[in-house]
């Protein structure tokens, strides 16, 4: 049970401090702190509704799988009207809060992405192993809603952090799929390691999503989001987990798997602090 909250408090953090990068990126001079709060805050709150909801539709499924099986809606200590009323509830008063202390633009944008998460990746999930790919959109839009919330807009540099995530999504969900394959299987998820005992095709999807990821150090420089520091860090970070995909690629085992999505955790945050700490302020 503990395991279970855990990885749902982790899921929202991530997605908070997505968001919250954004916000910094997006950002003049002076960061705004009060609407840096406001923004988390709404962010956590609609995250949270969506993570909610997810668990509502998944309670069969989620009852056949290990990793899943304690959690509050399958375990029977939570009714689905409860959940479903509580989800209801805490996205409509974040998406409120972002609409009124940041802008619709990104109210709208957190709104979207609870769609999209709720009604299209939960349900194809169980579908078609493209789900896995919708939910990197997913888990991109957050830094796009925190730089909405503070610029008003959206532009070509504000896509190098969402574009960052949703190609680190890949090969980060993809060691995962492999490595709990059979709890997958058991659950009835359609992931691509569904067809892929041997992890090859599983593999290689990963290291092509860590080769484009290896541009971005270089147009964060070239678009004025950064400076160049940046751009010679990222490249470090993303050789390295490149070179790990390599060796899940030459190696598909569980071992090599694991190392690789081990890698990932620690890639993200040190490419989130690279950007932070060289930010160029938004003009």
């Amino acid at each position: 049970m503990a395991l279970n909250f855990l990885r749902s408090v982790r899921i929202c953090a991530l997605v908070v401090a997505t968001s919250g990068a954004g916000y910094v990126l997006g950002s003049g001079s002076i960061v705004d702190i009060a609407g840096l709060c406001y923004t988390c805050t709404g962010t956590m709150m609609v995250a949270a509704s969506a993570n909610t909801l997810n668990q509502v539709f998944e309670i069969k499924n989620d009852a056949k799988m290990r990793r899943t099986m304690r959690r509050p809606l399958p375990s029977g200590r939570i009714s689905p009207v409860h959940a479903a009323m509580w989800a209801t509830s805490v996205g409509a008063a974040g998406t409120t809060l972002l609409a009124c202390k940041a802008n619709y633009l990104a109210a709208g944008l957190a709104a979207s992405n609870l769609i999209l998460y709720a009604f299209v990746y939960t349900p194809l999930k169980q579908i078609h192993h493209v789900n896995t790919w919708v939910g990197a959109v997913v888990g991109a839009i957050p830094p796009l809603l925190g730089w909405a919330a503070a610029a008003s807009e959206v532009s070509l540099n504000s896509m190098i952090l969402p574009a960052a995530l949703y190609f680190w999504q890949l090969p980060h969900f993809m060691a995962l799929a492999y490595l709990c394959r059979d709890d997958y299987i058991a659950g009835g998820y359609r992931m691509l390691s569904f067809a892929d005992p041997s992890g090859k095709r599983t593999a290689w999807v990963s290291l092509r999503n860590c080769l484009y990821m290896l541009p971005l150090g270089l147009l964060a420089y070239n678009w004025g989001l950064t400076s160049g520091w940046f751009s010679f860090e990222a490249s470090l970070l993303t050789t390295g987990l490149t070179i790990g995909a390599s060796s899940f690629v030459l190696d598909p085992t569980h071992k090599s798997a694991r190392r690789m999505f081990h890698g990932s955790l620690l890639y993200l945050p040190a490419l989130m602090a690279g950007l932070i700490l060289h930010r160029l302020p938004n003009q």
